[in-house]
């Protein structure tokens, strides 16, 4: 403990020696990543997720850690793994980053040449890099700074120019998300990883849309906030898929079960990270094809699919609505379930007893709570609950509001209430009923 305090305490006292007052109090702490990778640990110890050589987050140091502000929220790292340094400095390196690797590692050497050895770093797919002149030698390396000021070369065809997201160019976008993606064909199953070493199914998905310039949500399903929108298919009466049922998905779109998620490669076909094969994969969502999943192409397996490129970006739709019962103690209860097509909503109020009983409506905004609700699997115990108190006639409805989700204009989109095709049917007191 005294040495983590003394660490706090010496990055402050350093800070305050390179800067001015004045500066100090306009400027927030970043962290520069400054290994090839580091791990990023849960609050149960497990790897939450891999970040990357040249990523800048802002951070907040703790008297235990150096947290980590990710966009889903806080991690701790090892301090050692990073470089903190005020806003404009880190701000400054990110403007000067021009490449990623694209190759599974590149070496930065000390000299352009195959000899050159050790290296000074070795660094993964996916790590930023400022790149220089090219050697006037040999055309094959070009120069590299990395943070700090330390100078090497790179193998040209280890990098690729940093990519910017064109939403004006589906095509183009969605060829290079599924090129990107099968990179990682044959890649280990690490959980929590972000690397060639091993990567799990939404790092998988997340680095895919990273090496094209896009943030989407690092977990399996779709959040409020993110580009990700949800996008309801219905399959077969029998329970399945066909290439008919999947024409409206596209390549580079995801697919969402309860805890995992791949993307879509066109043909009934789909890439994941899985646990299953511990490796990366292309499975079939098509009965009677070579690497037929069945318990993944199941139409009532999945949640929901998602796509970049929503038909109706300003559209939120309720497309299914049902209650299933259950039975607690002597009481039969019901649980909702919702399936809706657009950016993921951030609010959900049921109306159990009919939309004109607001007294009753349940108000869902927690982030677990609406996991439950509109993700979990079509006959989760995890779904929301109600008991009703009195025998009669109810029609359910539901609204879906999103006022944090990704939009281009940036307005409050909601469905509106939209009542369950079906009554509840509730025949005594004792909550006995049927749908």
């Amino acid at each position: 403990m005294k040495t983590k305090i003394f660490l706090v305490i010496t990055f402050v006292i350093f800070l305050f020696a390179s800067v001015s007052a004045s500066e100090i109090k306009n400027e927030n702490i970043m962290a520069v990543v400054t290994v090839p990778y580091a791990p990023l640990l849960s609050p149960y110890g497990t790897r939450n997720n891999d970040i990357l050589y040249g990523t800048v987050v802002p951070a907040v140091l703790s008297i235990d850690c150096v947290l980590l502000e990710m966009p889903y929220g806080y991690d701790p790292i090892d301090s050692k793994n990073v470089r903190l340094v005020f806003e404009s400095e880190a701000e400054k390196w990110k403007s000067s980053i021009t490449h990623q690797v694209i190759a599974p590692f590149a070496d930065i050497q000390a000299e352009a040449t195959t000899q050159s050895y050790p290296p000074l770093m070795t660094l993964p797919r996916g790590a930023y890099l400022k790149i220089g002149e090219i050697n006037s030698d040999d055309e094959r390396y070009a120069s590299v700074e990395l943070f700090g000021g330390v100078k090497g070369w790179v193998r040209r065809p280890l990098i690729r120019e940093v990519r910017k997201w064109d939403w004006g160019n589906e095509n183009l976008m969605r060829k290079n998300l599924v090129e990107d993606v099968k990179l990682y064909l044959g890649t280990s199953y690490r959980w929590g990883g972000r690397t060639p070493e091993g990567v799990d199914c939404s790092g998988l998905i997340h680095l895919a849309y990273n090496l094209n310039g896009l943030e989407v949500f690092r977990n399996s399903r779709p959040k409020y906030g993110f580009p990700i929108a949800l996008k309801h298919v219905p399959g077969t009466s029998e329970d399945t898929h066909t290439l008919e049922t999947l024409k409206n998905i596209k390549p580079g779109d995801t697919i969402h079960w309860s805890g995992h998620v791949g993307m879509y490669l066109g043909e009934g076909k789909f890439i994941h990270a899985n646990g299953r094969d511990f490796s990366t994969v292309i499975s079939s969502m098509i009965s009677g094809t070579e690497n037929y999943r069945e318990d993944l192409a199941r139409p009532s397996a999945i949640n929901t699919f998602g796509t970049v490129f929503p038909d109706n970006p300003e559209k939120l739709t309720v497309k299914e609505f049902y209650a299933l019962p259950f039975i607690s103690g002597d009481k039969t209860g019901y649980r909702f379930y919702v399936r809706a097509e657009g950016y993921a909503p951030d609010k959900a109020i049921i109306y159990p007893e009919g939309k004109d009983r607001e007294d009753c409506a349940i108000i869902i905004s927690d982030d677990y709570d609406l996991w439950r609700f509109v993700y979990s699997g079509r006959d989760s115990d995890k779904a929301p609950e109600y008991f009703y108190d009195a025998p009669g006639t109810y029609k359910p409805a539901v609204k879906l509001i999103n006022e944090k989700g990704y939009r281009p204009s940036g307005k409050t989109i909601s469905t509106d209430i939209f009542e369950m095709p079906g009554n509840i049917l509730i025949v005594n007191k004792e909550n006995n009923g049927e749908n």
